[in-house]
């Protein structure tokens, strides 16, 4: 997601994680990173988001921003209003098809509204107007094993991993993808290293649990 001339962070995935976060749900939680900007906005690696009331001011004021229309839409996200979100982001779209945050945050909401084909689209597009986003190759990851292309959503979460080398989630969704593909060995690897990213993530030792009863 983006804030008006800021970089997200999205994340997340309801439907895979198994709220992933998301993912946008609950994909584990990272501190936010406020050393740039005003308390409340979110960046890369963050899951908060503005108040929708701030949000929805903002594109009062300038209905044809289409940064202004994203945030809107990843602050619906966050307050569980989908259908909203996803109005909010189309819009973002129409308004600048050429943003990357946008398409990503789209692929999400689609993806909390079980939508993986439209949410796979997205992704792809996202990934392909800005290749050098962590999150994104997660989002297109969580995409692609929604529509059961684990092989494919494996490299795109390596991807991640390659750019971002302690992406706790990226690592816990890898080890997911991994272990679905029948990877065993290398899916427990995948996940002792997430464990040591982040001891408290609860996703990672429920897979572990099963895979070693």
């Amino acid at each position: 997601m983006r804030l008006s001339g800021q970089r997200f962070f999205l994340i997340p995935n309801a439907m895979l994680a198994i709220t992933l976060i998301i993912a946008p749900v609950t994909l584990a939680k990272e501190k936010p990173d406020d050393s740039s900007g005003r308390a409340g906005s979110w960046r890369h690696g963050t899951q908060g988001s503005p108040s929708v009331e701030a949000c929805r001011k903002k594109v009062a004021a300038e209905p044809n921003n289409a940064d202004a229309q994203n945030d809107l839409g990843w602050a619906l996200r966050q307050n569980g209003d989908l259908k909203g979100a996803e109005a909010a982001l189309r819009q973002s779209i129409k308004l600048n098809d050429s943003s990357p945050y946008p398409h990503s945050n789209l692929s999400v909401v689609l993806m909390d509204q079980n939508h993986p084909d439209q949410a796979l689209a997205e992704a792809r597009k996202a990934v392909s107007l800005k290749s050098d986003e962590p999150i994104f190759h997660v989002v297109l990851g969580n995409a692609l094993s929604a529509t059961d292309d684990r092989k494919a959503a494996i490299e795109e979460y390596k991807a991640a991993l390659k750019q971002r080398p302690d992406y706790e989630n990226a690592m816990y969704n890898l080890g997911r993808c991994l272990n679905d593909d029948g990877q065993i060995t290398e899916a427990k690897l995948t996940l002792s290293q997430a464990l040591d990213l982040d001891p408290n993530d609860e996703r990672v030792l429920k897979i572990l649990d099963k895979i070693l009863q």
